[in-house]
C-alpha cells in the first residue's frame, strides 16, 4: 500500500497544458505531454526566456528519483558530457533546471516523432524497408562514434528508448552516461531498465568499460531491427548472453553474419572499433543485384512503387555518397512514420535524385581541383611550416607575458575597508581603472537582451567589492538595525555570500553603510558590473571562452559545490583586477532597470533608470545555473521585492576623479 503522495508528487503528477515552470531567471510553458517513460514525463514546451519562445522537450522526472542522490548525481554527469556534443544525430541538451527545489528537468530540442522502442513496440519496425533500416543504422552508427570522439567515453546506455526518430533530422541519440540513473529508475519501478537487454557481458563487472561495450549495445540494435527480435532480454545474465546461440537474420548472408557476430564477441577487442566501421563492413557486403526501395507511405489508398535510378558513381566517392544517403534515407524514414501522403513523397524522391546527381558532380569536380592543387599545397606548407617554427618561440615567451598580465597577483592591487563600530570592518573595496569596454554579447551566442553589444566609456573613478557581501557582513547591518536575518538554507554563514536578499534589502544595506561612513556607497550600475566582470577581455568568461575547472561555482563548473549550495567567498582566483566570483556562486542584483536591449543603454556607465521600473537587472549566474548563464554578458531580470537562495549581491563605492590606483 502507497503512502500519502508528498507536495512535490501532487505538484508532479497535476501538471498541465498550458502550465509555466523552471526557476524565476528561466521558465518553459508545457505546451502538450508526449508520454510517460522510465525517468517521468515528457513534454513539449515553449523556452519564455527567448524573445521567439522556442519550441522544446522536457524531460521531467519523477520526484522519487530525486530522492537518490546518485540519481542527480548521474542526471548533472549526463548534462556536463552532452553539452560538448554538436552533431545533428546527437540530441542537444540546454541544460538542467530546477523549480523552488520541487521540480528537476532536462530541456533539449524539440522531439517530434517517437522513440525506437514506440516503433518497435507498435510493429511499424517491422514495415520499414530494408534501405529505411539501413538509414537509420547509419545515422545511430555516426552519432555513436561523434559521441566517442567527443566526449571519450562510452555511452553505457544505449537501446532503443535512448533512440528518438525525429520527423526532421531522423535519429536522435539521447541519455549519454546516464546510465547509472537508467538503473535507478528500473529499481524504482521495481523492473530492470530496457537498457540492460543491450549491455556488454563486461558490463556485468565493476571495472571500468570501454566504447566497445557500446558497439556490442550497436549490435544488438541491428540484430533486432534485420530479425524482428532482440537478441537477449533485460534479465538475461553474463553467462546466458554468452552461451546462447543467435540465428542468422534471414536478411544477411554468411559473410553480413559473421561480421555481425564478431560485433557480438566476449572479447572487447575482437570488436570492430567503431559503430560506422560495422554498418560499413555489413553493407559493403551487401548484394550488389538488388534495387534498393524509397520508402512506402502508410496507407490505405492504392501505393505507387518508385525505384531510384542507378548513378555511376566513381569508386572513390563511395564514402563520401554514404552519408549522404544515410541522410536522406533517415530523411525518407520521417516520411514513412508520418504518413505523409504519396505526392510528398514523390517529391521527396524527385528532389533527391537531384541532389545525388549534384553530389556526384561535386566531387568529382572536387577530385581533379585537388589534384592540379596539391604540388602548389605542399611547397606554399613547407614555407608555412618553415615560417611557424621560427615564431614558436617567440609566441611561447609572449604568452607567458600576457599570463602574466592576465592573471595580475592581486596583492599588487588597491584593497581597502572602512572601520566600522564595534571593531567591525565593511567590504574589502578594489580601485577600478578607468577606460572603455564592448558590452554585451561578442560571441553572439547570448540571449536577444545582450544585444547589441556596443561601446562604453567608464569616466568616473569608483571602487568594487573584491568579493560579494557576505553574511558576516550582512548580519551585522541586519542586527543593528534590527532587521530579520536572511535564511542560509543550512549551508553556513560566516564568510559565504549572502543570499536571499531582494533587491530593496540591497538597497537598504547600502544606504546604511553610507550613512555609517559617511561615504558614498552603492549598488554598482549594470555597465560598471559587466566592466569589471571582463577586466579588459572580450571573452565569455574572463579567463576565457570555455568553462574550466576550478574558476566558478554553477551547475557544470566541476567544484564540490556544483548544482548544490553556495561556495565560501574567494574559493577561485580572482580576476585580473583582483575581483572574485562575478561569474558564478550567486546570481548579483545591479542599480538598473531592466531593459530587454542595449538600444538605449547609457553609453558612459551610468544606470538605466525610468519611472516605472517593474524589474531590476540581475548579472553573474549563480550555484545552481548552467555555465552558459554565467557568461560575463549574460543578464536577467527580477522584481525588486523578490528573493531567492541563489541571489544576493556586491557594492560599489563613488571616489573623487583624482583618486589614483596605487
Amino acid at each position: 500500500m502507497h503512502g500519502m503522495a508528498t507536495s512535490n508528487e501532487l505538484i508532479y503528477d497535476g501538471l498541465e497544458s498550458g502550465q509555466i515552470i523552471g526557476p524565476d531567471h528561466h521558465q518553459f510553458k508545457l505546451t502538450s505531454q508526449l508520454k510517460t517513460n522510465r525517468f517521468g514525463q515528457l513534454w513539449h514546451a515553449e523556452d519564455l526566456s527567448t524573445s521567439l519562445s522556442v519550441p522544446v522537450t522536457l524531460q521531467i522526472f519523477n520526484p522519487a528519483l530525486l530522492k537518490h542522490q546518485g540519481f542527480i548525481d548521474s542526471a548533472q554527469k549526463h548534462i556536463v558530457l552532452s553539452k560538448k556534443f554538436k552533431h545533428p544525430h546527437l540530441t542537444e541538451y540546454y541544460g538542467m533546471f530546477r523549480q523552488k527545489g520541487v521540480l528537476l528537468f532536462f530541456a533539449m530540442e524539440l522531439m517530434d516523432g517517437l522513440t525506437l522502442e514506440q516503433i518497435i513496440s507498435n510493429g511499424q519496425a517491422r514495415k520499414l524497408k530494408d534501405n529505411q533500416k539501413k538509414g537509420l543504422l547509419q545515422q545511430l552508427a555516426t552519432a555513436i562514434d561523434n559521441a566517442h570522439t567527443g566526449a571519450a567515453q562510452a555511452h553505457k546506455g544505449i537501446c532503443p528508448e535512448s533512440i528518438f526518430i525525429n520527423k526532421q533530422g531522423g535519429v536522435k541519440l539521447a541519455d549519454f552516461a546516464f546510465d547509472d540513473a537508467m538503473t535507478i529508475a528500473g529499481e524504482l519501478n521495481e523492473t530492470p531498465s530496457s537498457h540492460m537487454a543491450y549491455q556488454a557481458p563486461e558490463t556485468f563487472h565493476p571495472a571500468p568499460v570501454t566504447v566497445a561495450a557500446d558497439i556490442y549495445s550497436f549490435a544488438c540494435i541491428v540484430y533486432q531491427l534485420l530479425s524482428g527480435k532482440a537478441p537477449f532480454k533485460p534479465l538475461d545474465d553474463e553467462t546466458s548472453r554468452v552461451r546462447k546461440e543467435l540465428k542468422k537474420p534471414a536478411s544477411l548472408n554468411q559473410n553480413q553474419w559473421e561480421i555481425l557476430q564478431s560485433a557480438f564477441s566476449t572479447d572487447p577487442d575482437q570488436r570492430p572499433h567503431k559503430a560506422s566501421l560495422l554498418f560499413k563492413q555489413i553493407l559493403d557486403t551487401s548484394d550488389e543485384n538488388t534495387d534498393e526501395e524509397a520508402p512506402e507511405p502508410l496507407s490505405e489508398t492504392p501505393r505507387k512503387r518508385w525505384k531510384l535510378g542507378r548513378l555511376s558513381v566513381p569508386q572513390w566517392s563511395l564514402p563520401a555518397l554514404i552519408f549522404c544517403f544515410g541522410f536522406l534515407l533517415g530523411f525518407a524514414i520521417a516520411f514513412f512514420l508520418g504518413s505523409q501522403s504519396t505526392s510528398q513523397v514523390e517529391l521527396a524522391l524527385n528532389e533527391t535524385r537531384a541532389e545525388l546527381k549534384q553530389v556526384q558532380e561535386d566531387i568529382a569536380g572536387l577530385q581533379k581541383t585537388l589534384t592540379l592543387e596539391r604540388d602548389e599545397r605542399t611547397a606554399e606548407t613547407e614555407k608555412l611550416q618553415a615560417a611557424l617554427n621560427s615564431k614558436i618561440n617567440e609566441v611561447d615567451t609572449l604568452h607567458k607575458e600576457l599570463l602574466d598580465i592576465k592573471f595580475a597577483d592581486p596583492d599588487k592591487l588597491t584593497v581597502f575597508t572602512d572601520q566600522l563600530p564595534e571593531g567591525f570592518k565593511g567590504p574589502q573595496m578594489v580601485i577600478i581603472p578607468r577606460g572603455s569596454f564592448t558590452m554585451g554579447d561578442q560571441q553572439l551566442i547570448g540571449d536577444d537582451n545582450e544585444r547589441p553589444a556596443h561601446q562604453v566609456i567608464i569616466s568616473n573613478r569608483f571602487a568594487l567589492s573584491r568579493n560579494e557581501v557576505t553574511f558576516n557582513d550582512y548580519d551585522y547591518y541586519a542586527r543593528t538595525m534590527g532587521r530579520p536575518l536572511p535564511a542560509d538554507e543550512g549551508w553556513g554563514r560566516g564568510n559565504r555570500p549572502v543570499i536571499n536578499v531582494t533587491w530593496l534589502e540591497a538597497k537598504g544595506y547600502v544606504q546604511w553603510l553610507s550613512l555609517l561612513t559617511g561615504q558614498p556607497y552603492r549598488l554598482p550600475t549594470e555597465a560598471e558590473w559587466e566592466y569589471v566582470a571582463r577586466a579588459n577581455t572580450n571573452t565569455n568568461y574572463w579567463w576565457g571562452d570555455d568553462l574550466e575547472q576550478e574558476r566558478a561555482v554553477c551547475s557544470e563548473c566541476g567544484t564540490e559545490w556544483d548544482g548544490r549550495k553556495t561556495a565560501p567567498i574567494a574559493s577561485f582566483p580572482p580576476n585580473s583586477w583582483s575581483i572574485h566570483d562575478m561569474n558564478g556562486n550567486v546570481d548579483e542584483w545591479v542599480e538598473d532597470c531592466y531593459q530587454d536591449s542595449y538600444f538605449d543603454a547609457p553609453k558612459d556607465g551610468s544606470a538605466m533608470i525610468d519611472g516605472l521600473c517593474e524589474f531590476r537587472v540581475m548579472r553573474g549566474g549563480s550555484w545552481f545555473d548552467i555555465g552558459r548563464v554565467i557568461r560575463s554578458s549574460s543578464r536577467y531580470r527580477h522584481p525588486p521585492g523578490s528573493k531567492k537562495n541563489s541571489w544576493g549581491f556586491r557594492i560599489a563605492l563613488d571616489l573623487p576623479n583624482n583618486t589614483t590606483e596605487e
